[in-house]
């Protein structure tokens, strides 16, 4: 399947459809009387969790986006309500819309069960979840909206990618970075490290993909200890280091892919970045409470910890590039050198 040329952004559209997701959000936090809580006082988040008997990551998640809508502000660590939600979100206010939005906040996919959640904390993380045909080739149609065309594009910027032969395709699902960064480089082969049943779909799948050929499927968990493989000349990791990160054996890891690649070899990656308060920070911000939701501790890399890690594993000469309207998330992309 050829990466498609495409001619809008998708980056716009995405955001709107994140945001839908907001009515679903306030019906909860109503639900569990987040802003009752607030209205009688300002609270720190280990006094507001107390008070809701709430979850403290998934209330965290949650505070972070009403601080986004401006229906809630933060000074120092204490939470307050601003006036539109002292005016429409509190029950005894003469003019709360309350009603009103509890008719948009209907089945809204993985907030249906936000309330609980924030009472009870998360299901256990299921590391699976997207091991089937169905999960693979949405994230793979998921990606062809603008991120392998980003990732690929800023690649071919970068001096070194036109002299790698072999890569590793880390976490890499059934391989759609390996595809589209074979098209740019006719010279590239790559080895795709995953789970063996997405590794067999992958085989399945792309057995009649252009270019088939040039990559090889490795069955591997990536909790293991396992080797993935030496004399890589490009190293590419997409949405896999948070859960690492926030273990704080990144650098540990990333020490580990320094000793499989060549001196002077090329790692990519493909994250997205901490939330901030630009432009992106609503949607970064519901993206991290549908994580945490589901039990993952955060989809959130900052750059910092990435360069830092980087160059305690011997990594140097950085290139980065924010991309946002190109991809349906805002994210970063980092290259570093092998010392």
């Amino acid at each position: 399947m050829k990466t498609p040329a495409i001619q809008s952004k998708f980056g716009p559209l995405a955001e709107l459809l994140y945001q839908s997701y907001v009515p679903k959000i306030l019906g909860a936090a109503i639900d569990v009387n987040v802003f009752e809580a607030l209205n009688r006082n300002d609270l720190s988040l280990p006094e507001l969790c107390e008070r809701l008997k709430t979850d403290k990551a998934v209330t965290e998640a949650l505070m972070d986006i009403l601080v986004a809508l401006d229906l809630a502000a933060i000074r120092d660590t204490t939470y307050r309500l601003t006036q539109t939600a002292k005016d429409f979100l509190v029950k005894s206010s003469a003019a709360n819309q309350l009603g009103a939005i509890k008719t948009f906040s209907g089945s809204a996919g993985p907030f249906d069960n936000l309330a609980e959640t924030l009472l009870s904390g998360p299901s256990v993380f299921n590391d699976r979840r997207w091991s089937s045909r169905e999960a693979v080739s949405g994230m793979e149609q998921q990606n062809r909206g603008g991120t392998l065309q980003s990732t690929l594009s800023f690649l071919k910027e970068i001096p070194e990618f036109g002299n790698c032969e072999t890569m590793c395709d880390f976490a890499g699902n059934v391989g759609y970075f390996s595809f589209a960064f074979m098209e740019g480089n006719e010279n590239l082969h790559s080895h795709v490290y995953d789970l063996p049943e997405v590794c067999a779909l992958g085989r399945e799948m792309k057995t009649n993909e252009k270019n088939y050929d040039r990559i090889t499927y490795h069955d591997f968990d990536a909790t293991s200890d396992e080797a993935f493989g030496d004399g890589y000349d490009l190293f590419f990791s997409s949405h896999f280091l948070y859960e690492i990160n926030a273990r704080g054996t990144l650098a540990d890891f990333l020490s580990k892919v320094n000793r499989s690649m060549k001196p002077g070899g090329l790692f990519v990656s493909n994250h997205i970045t901490s939330a901030g308060t630009g432009e992106n920070h609503l949607m970064e911000s519901i993206l991290e409470l549908m994580t945490r939701c589901m039990g993952y501790p955060t989809h959130q890399l900052s750059e910092e910890d990435l360069q830092a890690a980087l160059s305690s594993a011997g990594f140097g000469n950085f290139r980065t590039r924010l991309s946002s309207d190109d991809t349906p998330f805002p994210v970063l992309l980092l290259s570093a050198i092998k010392k």
